[in-house]
């Protein structure tokens, strides 16, 4: 029988990172043992091939797509705009237009050309106004995604820089179709996530720079869901506004983008509650810990820490940051598993007295620049060319 192996020689075995085979462990998914010295681990070859052929297959009925792609490298622990690590976008202090940007490959004129022409903004009000009380953040969104398109009289420029100039018009409707609490507006020419600030909290307008810095990291992820709808949309060559309408409507589900609103809830009843009743309570009615857990991120979402970091030193109730603090060192001493972006990104929201919606809301917005990237490489691309075949399982048809 094949003796025990190292950390290292277990992470080759799964084609995975060193961190990831702990993350394993501390999830209960693989055993360890102490070697000798003390110091390391070491694991059971039989158990580790075990959970590598668990982990290969397939669930009946998964599509696995592979598309080669320029736009955003993502995995276990990483990732990086245009070969750009998101450590380095931060550290530059590159805002929300600035990554846009750079996923558009369009030039970057210090916000220059982030405007809305009149007709545009008039229409968008005008809709606005129209919706009934009550509509929801990204119903908003998508119907000012859909009154900007037929604004345009260039919607359907495909090129590289049509992109662009569809993509800064849909953000900028899409944040003029939110309503101003207590009336107030931004600034004339303020940066994106400033104006969706005004938006979206009543909260001093000193603290918009972390919004950013959220707009940033969630900028694109790679090929989730979302981003697959808008790249078969732009495969029929579909407008740059149908294809963000067509990513919209998979974020409408409950499913995707939407996870911080729990998360939200979670940080309310710790207000009220105390960190632990409330962590107990959405256990009970979800059966996870929002915000922990990541289908690629197995060893820790490199954009969790950057943003709560943010969160944190913010200027912001200073009460909410430390319900916040208690809150996430109750979770990452649970060993529940390693937080991800949305448990950063609700602690946002809730901090600055946002709606349960902001997050779905900011998610939306800044996810714009993501679909439109990757519509723009599909444009480039061999139309049509998403033909899954599919496998028919109903009964048989009666013979004539």
């Amino acid at each position: 029988m094949e003796g025990r192996i190292t950390s290292a020689q277990a992470a080759e075995r799964l084609g995975v990172k060193r961190e990831t085979v702990y993350a394993y462990v501390s999830r209960g998914l693989l055993g360890s043992e102490r070697a000798l010295d003390g110091k390391t681990s070491t694991f059971d070859p039989v158990e580790v091939d075990r959970l590598r052929r668990r982990r290969a297959r397939r669930r009946p009925g998964r599509l696995d797509v592979p598309i080669a792609t320029a736009v955003t490298d993502v995995s276990d622990g990483r990732v990086g705009y245009r070969g750009t690590p998101l450590a380095e976008i931060l550290e530059r202090g590159t805002g929300f237009e600035g990554v846009a940007a750079l996923l558009w490959r369009a030039p970057d004129n210090d916000g220059a050309g982030w405007d809305l022409s009149r007709t545009t903004r008039s229409a968008v009000r005008r809709m606005a106004r129209a919706l009934p009380p009550g509509t929801d953040g990204v119903a908003r969104i998508m119907s000012a995604v859909v009154v900007a398109g037929a604004t345009d009289p260039f919607s359907a420029n495909l090129l590289g820089s049509g992109v662009a100039a569809t993509g800064r018009l849909l953000i900028l409707a899409s944040v003029e179709s939110l309503a101003v609490p207590d009336g107030r507006l931004h600034p004339a020419g303020a940066p994106v996530a400033r104006a969706l600030w005004s938006r979206l909290t009543r909260e001093s307008p000193s603290s918009w720079p972390v919004l950013d810095a959220a707009m940033v990291l969630l900028a694109d992820h790679g090929l989730a869901t979302s981003t697959l709808a808008a790249r078969l949309a732009a495969s029929t060559r579909a407008s740059p506004a149908a294809v963000v309408m067509t990513a919209l409507g998979v974020v409408s589900g409950p499913l995707h983008g939407g996870a911080s609103r729990l998360v939200h809830r979670m940080f309310s009843l710790a207000d009220t509650e105390g960190p632990r009743r409330a962590v107990r309570q959405v256990l009970t009615e979800s059966t996870r810990v929002p915000g922990v857990g990541h289908l690629i991120h197995l060893s820790g979402d490199p954009r969790f820490d950057p943003l709560l970091s943010r969160v944190l030193a913010s200027d912001l109730d200073p009460d909410r940051l430390a319900t916040v603090a208690a809150v996430v060192d109750l979770i990452t001493g649970s060993g529940a598993g390693p937080p991800n972006v949305d448990l950063a990104l609700g602690a946002l929201t809730w901090a600055a007295g946002m709606e349960a919606e902001a997050g779905e809301i900011v998610f939306a917005v800044a996810r714009m620049a993501g679909w439109l990237a990757h519509a723009a490489e599909e444009y480039d691309g061999t139309p049509l060319r998403f033909r899954p075949q599919g496998r028919y399982v109903g009964p048989s048809p009666g013979n004539p």
